[in-house]
């Protein structure tokens, strides 16, 4: 009998009645007959996926036959014993592989953030000036496996295997950050600040620049996404409760707490954790961050009821009931709160974990009626109205709200959970039809889609009166009918063109023209700096210079810019006639595209592709476009 080696992977071939197992070893000529608890079982390979030999294996067992633990590969075959073949670019042949010799590769795409794996003594070409500590985001992926990455310390992509790199926690707007005490000089410099200063996110480029705004400076701090460190995502004061995803225990006692109780921040302690305070119990206690969730606080004058589904209240009912209604009078600094309920005298003290926040709005406010109410007369989820009032039984509320929709007589009457606010139409503003509106309410007044009127008056129950250039009287409008046209703001990420009305840019032209499609990678004070797939350099220009358009994608089913002389990088085999599917989308809008009956990808300049308007027609008509 051949030995076994201990880690190796294999299929089940058959289970005999005694319940042992017969395993298929892709090394052994015959299944190895074992025990169940003998084995384990582990996540299965797929056909399509990629693999890298592991960095733990010295020597794969059917040997490196040219190939080594950068190489790529897909797999295509899986053999009944296990026995992997793989597919490697630029090889001739495939690569045969025992299953326990690789590893899979995440699945990365354009966007991801990542840093170098720790298992990695050196990235495929070499660490040029990255670190381990490196943080950088993917701008392409290339056919062979090799990724380009952007660090933001770099004017160049840094070029290495798929099989180097790992994902890492991707930083966003808002998180407050410092420069992580292992570091004695950032890579973009300090400036002005110090090791103590903590900011926010308030932009981040394209090429992972956190750009930081730290209280009482007017300009943006930039820092390396790999010398920043988070701080903890909580504040003293905030209210929390246990996350519902914890298991039995978390990772520090609870003790009497229950899921559903609520305490509040009391102090923020090293390594993550945190001193919380309770009405329910006396002293505080300590949990892990990663433990805890925010809930919404209570704060006084808001309407309140119980929970729905509630047994008891901690401290019992004391003159209220499951139907009692009130207002927030007092919180506390531990979370309690003192309730004055509608024909309850007194205070009434309570748990928050026991109470619910209940929408009430004020007359004149705006509304929309939410996605499970029921069809009334005319009105159906999504319709926009305005409150005119609320409901009484005696001198308390009965949770019910009035509210005027435009078109209808009577007043919809109904509890406040079925309602939720919406932004306030004025006068001024400029509106529109929403695309998915097929007919509106009042008719077109021989409008369309395209046409923007400036609101000039509104009724009490919502009504829009339009004002448009083509029309001589008001035209009528359902607010819910109508989107607001606004200027938008260019941001990083956004695919850009230059407006038509440019004649020549601040910055001139350089390579661009009006037809260029470039994506912007940073923006500061007005100038933003785009990245076009045929320049090595970000191009710069003033914001105003440039508009939006709309991104590609993958999935896109795309085809060669018709009158087109001749696209950037050539025909190849493709013509005007040639149809495909966008595959792969880099960072600075290069195309990679696969036509049909084609092998390999072609590589194109999202200036020289449109869409397929034959399939946008397609989709349409299938029911696929829907409004949002």
């Amino acid at each position: 009998m051949e030995s076994i080696t201990p880690g190796s992977v294999g299929i089940v071939y058959s289970i005999r009645p005694d319940s042992s197992l017969l395993l298929g070893l892709c090394y052994l000529s015959n299944p190895w007959l074992c025990e169940p608890e003998e084995v384990e079982h582990v996540d299965p390979f797929k056909i399509g996926d990629q693999v890298c030999v592991k960095r733990s294996v010295a020597e794969p067992r059917y040997a490196w036959g040219g190939e080594t633990h950068h190489s790529v590969g897909k797999i295509i075959d899986i053999e009944s014993d296990g026995l992997l073949i793989i597919d490697i670019p630029n090889r001739a042949a495939p690569w045969q592989a025992d299953p326990s010799d690789m590893e899979k590769i995440e699945n990365f795409k354009v966007g991801d953030w990542i840093r170098v794996k720790a298992t990695v003594p050196s990235p495929k070409y070499g660490w040029e000036d990255v670190t381990r500590n490196s943080i950088g985001i993917v701008h392409s992926l290339q056919d062979d496996g090799d990724v380009g990455v952007a660090f933001c310390f770099r004017s160049r992509l840094f070029l290495c295997s798929v099989a180097d790199v790992e994902k890492a926690q991707p930083f966003e707007v808002g998180e407050k950050v410092h420069v992580s005490p292992s570091i004695s000089e950032p890579r973009l410099g300090w400036l002005s600040e110090t090791a103590a200063t903590i900011g926010a996110i308030s932009r981040i480029d394209m090429d992972g620049t956190l750009n930081i705004k730290v209280s009482g400076r007017k300009g943006l701090w930039k820092v390396a996404p790999g010398d920043a460190e988070r701080l903890s995502a909580f504040e003293v004061g905030d209210w929390v409760r246990l996350k519902p995803s914890i298991g039995s225990r978390p990772t520090y006692d609870w003790n009497s707490v229950g899921r559903i109780s609520i305490a509040v921040v009391h102090s923020i302690q090293d390594s993550g954790y945190l001193e919380l305070a309770g009405c329910f119990r006396n002293g505080k206690w300590l949990t892990h961050n990663t433990d805890i969730e925010k809930v919404q606080t209570l704060k006084i004058g808001q309407h309140v009821r119980f929970r729905a589904g509630i047994s008891e209240p901690r401290w019992g009912w004391r003159d209220a009931n499951p139907d009692s209604r009130g207002v927030i009078a007092g919180v506390h600094a531990d979370g309690e709160v003192r309730v004055a309920f509608f024909g309850v005298p007194g205070l009434w003290r309570g748990d928050p974990a026991d109470l619910e926040i209940e929408n009430i709005f004020e007359v004149g406010e705006w509304v929309r009626l939410t996605n499970d109410v029921e069809q009334w007369r005319s009105l159906k989820p999504g319709s926009i109205g305005v409150v005119h009032g609320v409901g009484y039984q005696g001198d308390a509320w009965d949770g019910t709200i009035h509210v005027a929709f435009c078109g209808e007589q009577e007043r919809w009457i109904g509890p406040s959970s079925q309602l939720e606010g919406v932004s306030k139409f004025v006068v001024g503003q400029r509106v529109r039809i929403r695309g998915c509106i097929r007919q509106p309410r009042f008719g077109w007044s021989n409008h369309n889609h395209s046409s923007i009127g400036t609101i000039s008056s509104i009724d009490a129950d919502g009504k829009l009166r339009i004002h448009t250039p083509a029309g001589a009287r008001a035209w009528l409008i359902d607010p819910a009918e109508v989107e607001e046209v606004e200027e938008e703001e260019v941001c990083v990420g956004d695919w850009v063109k230059v407006k038509d009305s440019v004649g020549t840019p601040v910055y001139q032209w350089g390579d661009v023209n009006h037809s260029s499609i470039g994506v912007v990678h940073r923006a500061d004070d007005g100038e933003l700096w785009i990245a076009f797939c045929f320049c090595e350099r970000l191009w710069l220009c003033k914001a105003w210079e440039v508009e939006k358009v709309r991104p590609f994608r993958q999935g896109d089913k795309v085809r060669i810019r018709p009158g087109l002389v001749s696209p950037r990088w050539g025909w190849g085999m493709e013509t005007y006639a040639s149809k495909g599917e966008v595959v792969g989308v880099d960072a600075n809008g290069k195309l990679r595209i696969k036509f049909r009956w084609r092998d390999r990808l072609w590589i194109g300049d999202p200036a020289d592709i449109v869409l397929d308007d034959v399939h946008l027609l397609t989709e349409a008509s299938n029911g696929l476009a829907f409004c949002s």
